[in-house]
């Protein structure tokens, strides 16, 4: 039998030729660790990927490493992407690396870092930027998933506090693609309809994926340049985003957040009545006063031939005191009156005490309100919102 003799060199050029073929081979994403990472004067990147049961000498080519957003280190977790071929002189095979990122939420942190110092060197954070919230707002806008455990735990403290207050909901995504995008826009629309007095912008917990719409810089910009104060609601009270930052006023809670802004109606009341005995006791202290003082003039030997002159105009004094205490009363409360009347009048004009009426609304799956039937279609999904909650039902048909 007659041999068939090759060099080294063939056989690595020749199962070089067979990698390289393999289309699976020419563009994965490897999963592992770094290790014996070196920095080559040229500006190549070599190093080691391994995981528990293996290893796989990999390169970075200049071209590539140049690109490269942070410094390899020994054991940092990476994603890369190779294609794996042989090094024909070694007939070693090896991963060409062209691009890398970094694994778990060291990347997301780093990120926010990033943009948070960023920011902050421009001021978006300063004080002096930062807007003062209504202690009576007038109406008060609410920017987060209508269908989330956020707006429920508002609109629940907004009813207790002060239900006379109206609310607008602007409804968004607060997680995924497309929540940054809605939340800026609306945003501009809030400011754009000059409705409302403040805002609160929110969501419940989550892990950092969860909240990153709140920390995408578009978002950041839209709160700095609202011209209405907005005070952010984002996650726990341990959970920190970008938004907390350069909002108006931070609240560690949505629930948090809607104590704030609403005013409590128990609160007031207890103010006017304080206001009220401080200026009654204010009053008896001033006439008491000046009776006393009136007393001292009118015991003077001078006085006394007087005695029934003054006598009569104390008289007069005290008639006239008691004219006076009886208007204040009768101000305080016509004034008290005209303000519990106000309060009727608001709650009944409140969208949650129409609500309450046996009113409700209703939304499509967009969290489009349906004023019309031709909004709607046989078969559909729409969300009922009544006083407590909301619920589901199906359109039968159109009539």
């Amino acid at each position: 039998m007659k041999r068939k003799i090759v060099s080294v060199w063939e056989v690595n050029n020749y199962v070089n030729r067979l990698i390289e073929e393999d289309y699976m081979l020419g563009d994965i994403w490897l999963s592992g660790e770094v290790s014996n990472c070196k920095y080559h004067h040229s500006g190549h990147i070599y190093f080691t990927i391994k995981d528990e049961r293996a290893s796989i000498n990999s390169v970075m080519f200049a071209r590539d490493a140049s690109k490269l957003g942070f410094k390899l280190i020994e054991g940092i977790k990476i994603y890369a992407r190779v294609r794996i071929t042989i090094y024909e002189k070694t007939g070693a095979y090896q991963a060409y690396v062209h691009d890398i990122e970094k694994q778990g939420k060291g990347l997301l942190y780093e990120k926010f870092e990033e943009l948070k110092e960023r920011l902050s060197k421009e001021g978006l954070f300063e004080t002096a930027y930062k807007k003062d919230i209504p202690y009576f707002p007038q109406r008060v806008g609410i920017i987060t998933s209508i269908t989330g455990a956020a707006i429920k735990d508002i609109t629940q403290v907004a009813k207790r506090r002060n239900s006379s207050i109206p609310i607008y909901i602007y409804p968004t995504h607060v997680q995924g693609e497309f929540a940054a995008p809605e939340i800026v826009s609306a945003i501009h629309q809030a400011n754009k309809d000059g409705v409302v007095d403040v805002i609160i912008l929110g969501r419940g917990g989550g892990s950092i994926e969860d909240l990153w719409a709140f920390n995408e810089e578009v978002v950041a910009r839209a709160i700095f340049e609202s011209s209405i104060p907005i005070v952010s609601a984002v996650g726990h009270e341990i959970d920190f985003t970008i938004s907390d930052f350069v909002s108006d006023k931070r609240a560690a809670t949505p629930s948090a957040a809607a104590e704030i802004v609403f005013p409590s109606t128990d609160e007031i009341k207890e103010a006017v009545k304080r206001y009220r005995n401080a200026i009654k006791y204010m009053t008896q202290q001033k006439i008491k006063y000046s009776k006393e003082k009136l007393d001292h003039i009118t015991s003077r030997p001078v006085f006394r031939a007087k005695d029934k002159f003054y006598k009569d105009k104390m008289q007069e004094v005290d008639v006239l005191m008691q004219a006076l205490n009886s208007e204040y009363k009768s101000i305080l409360t016509n004034a008290f009156n005209r303000y519990e009347r106000t309060i009727g009048q608001l709650e009944k004009l409140s969208p949650l005490g129409t609500l309450k009426r046996g009113y409700s609304f209703i939304t499509n799956k967009q969290n489009k309100i349906i004023t019309s039937i031709s909004d709607v279609s046989a078969e559909e999904m729409l969300s009922i919102t009544v006083t407590d909650g909301v619920f589901k039902a199906q359109v039968y048909k159109e009539e």
